[in-house]
């Protein structure tokens, strides 16, 4: 503050910046720390494991860089090696920066020639709501370092100005545009590029740049690119909302009486920098520049990004309730001496003494609309206490590697202390990819990364999911905090079983295997699958899938849906090539299904095709379809044995896992022309993926075949895949002896084979 105010002037100034501080000191008193927004928390967990040794980042031995403002976090995690709780601390850092963006008001337009106009910015300031609204985060570190930059290089303080111009592009890169605008009127003032000041400010920014993209793969946050394409392809918010909503955080909030004096002052502010005070047109210029790009980009309207504008706009006004109260810009100065010589266009004292009573009046009355907004502020409702109950829940209750899916990853995150499965890709790299959709995205997210438990919120996309049978067969509800309701992943009454598939389809889409439920068939009830796809290609829309259960034996249908992927909610024109993707399925399995053995028949439907998606082997036909897994109704019955019979125990075991443990035959001799039955008795050891085909062979004495039967279990109504491990199985089989047999001794020959050859 220059020594030409006066000493009264200065003893002004400093009262009213005591006053300032003080109103914010009680503003942050009143506001409890818990209650801001929740992405600080995101910030405070990559301070969090800063501090403890994993490095910035938000889920242990992901390098993701999720928080736009890596200045702050360094701050927290340094502070925090002294004070613990990062909550509090990042609260009353904001509260100081807070005071120092007063602070840095009074400075930067008393500099400037506007005194007056300086302490009603640093009032104004004070009592700002969405200062109030962002504490805990980086806005008002942010704001502070804008205006103490703009105060430092503007009064020719260079080497502190490049300093803090580093300083405010670490703490959020859109800081860049203030700094653009900025030197923009150096340039003016000092006829020359101040290309010195910009390289220093690079080589100081430089390693961290460098260092972000080895370390994460950009040096840009991406929580900047998740916000982007929530507003372009999940309609979060868009050009419009985010005009409008700059317009309600800057006057709607207010009375009708109140929002026009805001905008009358706003409007007085813009004509004293046109008429009087030019040398702050960057001011406007930067408002302009940065509700233009937001717009441009898109980016979503969090209330926090209007805290920086919305500050530049309070000290516009400022300089109208200034002019009000009689500051008035310089006309004249002397490069000797430094004098500035200033004179006024309204000379009547009776006239000027009428402008300040009014610029008193206009600023009281403007302050009591902001404070009626902050008593509202301080007493909102308690709704963020429910995502610390579900993150200390999920700390008390879950194992340390547990996986959580949400929407709200910030306090959440910070009091489980879990991996999370961010569904808004601020932190989950593959999620921002995926950003298609409120529940589209979910879907993406439940069925690519499974996580052991889902976080659903109220009035959001989760309420879709929540009624699908495949995410109800899943998951389960186990707890619930308000509008928070936590579900953990089932565990299966047995394991899936999963039949490799490997079948090609034309134009980039592989499936990969099928996964059952149950490979034992209920009737009545659901049989439940996941059909693995992997996806090389984008794929034409509206994708269905024919599934059928058809009877092993002969492949006839016996019932069938048509589906679509997801319900429908994750249609087939947004998978991305590299996904792989688990499409559930069911069919009902008719009350009156007869015992045997049966498959699951499935085609791929394409509208623009007649039939079924073309197999990549043969892309020019439609395959009706293909035939996958061995599914069983109830058991084999033993075939009816003769009373007098010749058992053999023999305990014969093939490679595959399959032993003959008996024979029998009935006793005595036979003649040639009649049949002669062979019991045999199989037990299987394991799983057996073959469908096995068994020979019987009568030999003479030469080994030459006379006679045989070649079948498949039961007929092939029992195939050897869906034998059980260590139950045991007897089967028939009936050799017709030739008419012409000649009388003898003869042995019997066995074996097991299929189109691979024979079974070792």
């Amino acid at each position: 503050m220059s020594n030409s105010a006066g000493d009264p002037k200065r003893v002004a100034a400093l009262i009213l910046a005591a006053v300032s501080a003080g109103i914010i000191v009680y503003l942050g008193a009143s506001h409890p720390s818990w209650l801001t927004f929740d992405d600080a928390f995101i910030t405070y967990r990559y301070a969090d494991n800063l501090r403890q040794g994993l490095g910035l980042l938000y889920n242990p031995g992901e390098w993701v860089l999720g928080t736009t403002t890596p200045l702050y976090a360094l701050l927290l995690a340094g502070l925090g090696l002294f004070l613990y709780d990062l909550q509090m601390l990042g609260h009353w850092l904001a509260v100081l920066s807070w005071i120092a963006a007063s602070w840095a008001a009074i400075a930067l337009l008393w500099q400037e020639g506007w005194p007056r106009a300086g302490l009603v910015a640093g009032l104004l300031l004070a009592v700002q709501p969405y200062f109030l609204l962002s504490l805990g985060m980086e806005t008002a570190l942010v704001v502070a370092l804008m205006l103490w930059v703009a105060w430092a290089w503007l009064g020719g303080r260079k080497p502190l100005a490049v300093v803090l111009a580093a300083a405010l592009i670490l703490a959020r890169h859109d800081g860049a545009l203030w700094l653009l605008v900025l030197g923009l009127e150096i340039w003016r003032r000092e006829k020359k590029l101040p290309w010195r000041e910009a390289a220093s400010v690079s080589a100081l920014v430089l390693p961290w740049f460098l260092y972000a993209f080895w370390r994460y793969g950009s040096f840009l946050p991406n929580s900047a690119a998740a916000k982007f394409g929530q507003n372009e392809l999940m309609s979060v918010g868009g050009q419009l909302p985010f005009w409008r909503e700059l317009q309600r955080a800057a006057t709607a909030e207010f009375s009708t009486p109140i929002a026009l004096l805001f905008v009358t002052l706003l409007l007085l502010g813009l004509g004293v920098i046109v008429s009087r005070a030019r040398t702050l047109w960057w001011l406007v210029g930067w408002v302009v520049l940065y509700v233009a790009s937001y717009l441009w980009f898109g980016v979503v309207s969090f209330p926090w990004y209007f805290a920086p504008p919305l500050a530049a706009i309070n000290l516009i006004i400022a300089l109208g309730i200034g002019f009000l109260l009689g500051d008035c810009r310089p006309v004249a100065s002397s490069a000797d001496t430094g004098e500035t010589t200033k004179k006024h266009s309204l000379s009547s004292p009776s006239f000027n003494r009428l402008l300040q009573v009014s610029g008193i009046l206009v600023l009281a009355l403007l302050i009591l609309g902001q404070v009626t907004h902050l008593r509202r502020l301080i007493s909102l409702p308690e709704q963020p206490l429910a995502y610390v109950s579900a993150g200390q829940w999920l700390a008390d209750n879950t194992a340390e590697e547990a996986s959580v899916a949400t929407i709200e990853i910030g306090r959440i995150g910070y009091h489980s202390q879990r991996p999370i499965v961010d569904t808004m890709g601020l932190v989950s790299l593959d999620m921002t990819d995926h950003q298609v959709g409120w529940v589209e995205t979910l879907v993406y997210a439940v069925n690519s990364y499974q996580p052991e438990y889902a976080l659903t919120l109220r009035n959001t996309g989760w309420g879709a999911l929540r009624g699908q049978w495949w995410f109800n067969d899943m998951y389960q509800e186990v707890a619930s905090f308000d509008h928070v309701t936590i579900y953990e992943r089932r565990q299966p009454e047995q394991e899936l079983a999963e039949v490799t598939a490997d079948v090609d389809y034309a134009g980039g889409l592989e499936l990969t295997s099928v996964s059952f439920a149950d490979l034992e068939l209920s009737p009545g009830e659901d049989m439940v699958a996941w059909l693995n796809l992997s996806v090389q290609e984008s794929q034409p829309p509206d994708l269905s899938i024919r599934t059928q259960l058809v009877d092993a034996q002969t492949l006839t249908p016996v019932t069938g849906a048509k589906t679509k992927p997801f319900g429908g909610w994750y249609g087939s024109d947004l998978w991305q090539p590299g996904d792989e993707l688990s499409i559930p399925i069911r069919l009902p399995v008719p009350t009156d299904l007869s015992p045997g053995t049966y498959r699951l028949g499935l085609t791929v439907i394409d509208p623009a095709l007649d039939g079924g998606l073309p197999l990549a082997a043969a892309p020019d036909t439609p395959h009706p379809g293909i035939h996958i897994g061995w599914l069983r109704l109830g058991e084999p019955e033993a075939p009816d044995r003769a009373n007098d019979l010749d058992e053999e125990q023999t305990q014969v075991r093939w490679q595959n896992g399959i032993e003959l443990t008996s024979l029998a035959l009935p006793r005595g001799s036979f003649t040639a022309g009649e049949i002669l039955p062979i019991w045999l008795n199989w037990r299987p050891s394991q799983a057996i993926e073959r469908d096995l085909t068994v020979f019987v062979h009568l030999v003479d004495q030469a080994g030459g075949i006379v006679a045989q039967q070649d079948q498949r279990p039961f007929g092939g109504r029992w195939p050897t895949q869906v034998w059980q491990p260590g139950q045991l199985y007897s089967d028939l089989y009936e050799i017709t002896l030739p008419d012409t047999l000649p009388a003898g001794e003869y042995a019997i020959r066995l074996g097991l084979y299929d189109a691979a050859g024979r079974a070792p």
